[in-house]
Formats: structure tokens, sequence, C-alpha cells
């Protein structure tokens, strides 16, 4: 499978250059193309005055997929190959992120997040699904869990974020001290950034990271801002997971070097109602379903079985 992808990939970039299209739909093109092998379709839909894009594919159980900060649904398209065949996915661009909208005056805290959530959740008619995010994603998921404990059947939290670990990362100091290390200086310092989250970085073309970079560049400013909201609401999930009901596999990179791996402690002293697992990818960061897909689909599909 990966053979062809690659081949179809290298003739679509063939065409494409022929055909004197820019770099920036050859991306995007890519991206189609990665998003049609793993079985999903691209909509949207209005909810509370965004415009919310998501990924949605494949018939059974709903799995719902929330990213992290500063990314979007692409960096679940290849973990979500080894389910659509068997699970209805679902993917958004979180309200701020991606190709979904992002309004100035808008908040973007954890509880309105949330909500938007749910009210795509019930605009497209799924009333209880398993839910799994990545590090804000995960903030997001561990809060719907804890104030919807019946719509979650299962939580997975990947390097999520939430609680105070009693560990810190460089990143994080240097967060609370006011220096973003995930925000790009500028397109070329996207490169730094992905070996930053990620321990080994999959291949990606360099005319695809200076688009990548490019955009990072150009949403600067917008994803310090909601990076300054969520630091300054300070809402801490210990309080709430208790009220968490679902089974929930607490999945970390072994080499995360934004959210510390002893936030793994916290979780499971607080989810006491919860069944919890545990899985540690050691040669991993904090982004492991981008960076090892297939290695983190058995991990999920292992829980989901179990």
């Amino acid at each position: 499978m990966l053979r062809r992808l690659l081949l179809v990939a290298s003739l679509t970039l063939t065409v494409a250059l022929g055909s004197g299209c820019s770099q920036e739909n050859i991306v995007d093109s890519a991206l189609t193309l990665e998003q049609k092998v793993s079985r999903l379709e691209r909509k949207s839909i209005r909810i509370d005055d965004h415009e919310i894009v998501y990924m949605e594919g494949g018939s059974g159980p709903t799995i719902l997929m929330l990213h992290g900060i500063t990314a979007d649904s692409g960096n679940w398209t290849r973990f979500a190959r080894h389910f659509s065949n068997n699970y209805h996915v679902i993917i958004p661009d979180l309200p701020g992120f991606g190709r979904s909208s992002r309004i100035a005056d808008a908040s973007y805290s954890v509880p309105k997040q949330t909500e938007r959530v749910r009210a795509l959740m019930q605009a497209l008619g799924v009333r209880q699904f398993h839910l799994v995010g990545n590090s804000m994603g995960g903030y997001i998921g561990a809060y719907y869990a804890a104030t919807h404990p019946d719509e979650v059947l299962t939580l997975g939290l990947f390097d999520a974020a939430g609680v105070d670990s009693p560990q810190k990362t460089e990143f994080m100091q240097q967060l609370f001290a006011g220096n973003n290390l995930m925000l790009p200086q500028d397109r070329d310092d996207f490169r730094r950034i992905l070996k930053l989250v990620m321990e080994e970085p999959p291949f990606i073309p360099g005319y695809v990271l200076d688009v990548l970079g490019e955009r990072a560049v150009e949403h600067k400013a917008f994803n310090a801002r909601i990076f300054d909201e969520l630091r300054r609401e300070e809402l801490n999930l210990a309080p709430l997971l208790p009220q968490v009901k679902a089974p929930t596999l607490l999945l970390w990179g072994g080499k995360d070097r934004i959210i510390d791996i002893s936030s793994i402690q916290v979780f499971r002293q607080n989810l006491t109602r919860a069944k919890t697992s545990v899985v540690v990818m050691p040669e991993v960061g904090h982004i492991p379903m981008l960076e090892r897909p297939g290695e983190t689909a058995r991990h999920y599909q292992s829980f989901l079985d179990s």
C-alpha cells in the first residue's frame, strides 16, 4: 500500500509540476490524495458562527479524533487509515485552526471548544462515540468526557494537556516565562518545530515544508492568542477527572518534549471511576499518531478491543 501511495504521489507531483501548479496547490493535492487513501471526505458545517471543516469516512461505531494546538485534522489522516474500514471516523479542524474559521473576538477556551465539538456531533446525529485527542485535543476530550460522561464510550488521551505534571519540560518552563517555542520565527524555523514535537519526523519533501512553514507563520499571531487564552484560563482537569466514566487509554511518547510523561500519574490518580490503560512508546515524541501512525493505531485498536 505504501509503495502504491508513493507511486501515485510521484505521478501526481509530476503532472502538477508539468501543468504549472503552485507549490501550495501541489501540497493541497497531496493532502487530498492522503485523505482519499484513508477513505475520508472533506466536508463543512456551520456551528456557533464558525464554519467547521472536518473529514469524515467509514461506517460502524464512531471515533472522534481531536488534534492539538497549532495543528489541524491532517495530523490524524494516516492514523485514521487503520480505522475507516470498520469505524465511522470524524476529524474536525477545531475552530481557530486548519481550514475552519478564525474569529477575532471569539473565545477558544476548553469549555467553549467543547461546546462546539458537542454541537458538531449532535448536528451530525452522533449521540455516543469513542473519543481520542492529542495534546490540546486530549484536554478538550477529557473535559468533554467529564462534563458529558454518558456520551463518551471510551477516551484516548495521547500526550494530553490539562493537568499539572510533577515535572516540567523545557518547553513548558519557557512557555510560562513568556517564550513560546512552538511559534515559528519564519518559514525555515518550522523545521525546528517539527524536531521539537517529534523524535523522528516522517520524511516531508522540502517544498511541502516550505508551504507548511508559510502557513504556520501566517497564523502565528492567532495561535499565540489561543495559547495565551488557555494559559490565562488555568483550567486544571484534575478535579473534574473523577467524573469520567469511560475506559481511558493514556498513551505517551517517551521522548515528549512538550508535555512531560509524568502527567500520566496525575491522570491515573484522578481517573478514579474509569478503568485506565497505559502505553508508553519509548522513542516517540509529542504526536505519536503522526510520527508512528501504524504502531499507534495498533495500540489504540488493542485498547478498543479490550
